[in-house]
């Protein structure tokens, strides 16, 4: 992974083989961000996403391992109990084949991102918030809330 701070933006590019979310992590980390938003694109072939089951309250876990186009990269830093928190979700394309007639047609995978890795190239911008956002376990919802 490589990247650069402008004022209070971050441009990385991840690499073939670097792991997503731990890589954009580490960067979050060095350069001490407490809250901001993100968004990227780039190419996966080991996905695990999760959907969230409000009956349960848990996630529903989801892992790919095929070629699939990042499309769309987004989420939000924040803090939780004084360390950082990360939310990010996932929206993937995939090439799908007709059986019959041999098009080729884009299928979309999405959810909340637990972690990628990058089988092409990753780039991921951050947009730095100068503050602190925190969040607070919600028990009715199961979730992690933004509290202020």
């Amino acid at each position: 992974m490589v990247y650069k701070r402008f004022d209070d933006k971050l441009v990385i590019r991840l690499k073939k083989g670097d792991k997503l979310v731990e890589s954009v992590r580490e960067i979050l980390e060095k350069e001490n961000v407490k809250a901001g938003f993100l968004t990227g694109i780039g190419a996966t072939d080991n996905l695990d996403i999760g959907l969230f089951d409000p009956e349960t309250k848990d996630y529903k876990i989801k892992k790919y391992e095929e070629d699939l186009e990042i499309a769309n990269l987004c989420g939000n830093i924040s803090n939780k109990d004084g360390k950082l928190y990360t939310h990010f979700h996932i929206t993937c394309g995939k090439a799908k084949t007709n059986a019959l007639t041999g098009d080729i047609a884009g299928e979309a995978i999405a959810g909340h991102l637990n972690e990628a890795i990058i089988s092409l190239t990753a780039e991921i911008f951050v947009t730095i918030i100068d503050g602190d956002i925190n969040r607070k376990f919600d028990e009715e919802l199961g979730l992690n809330l933004i509290e202020f």
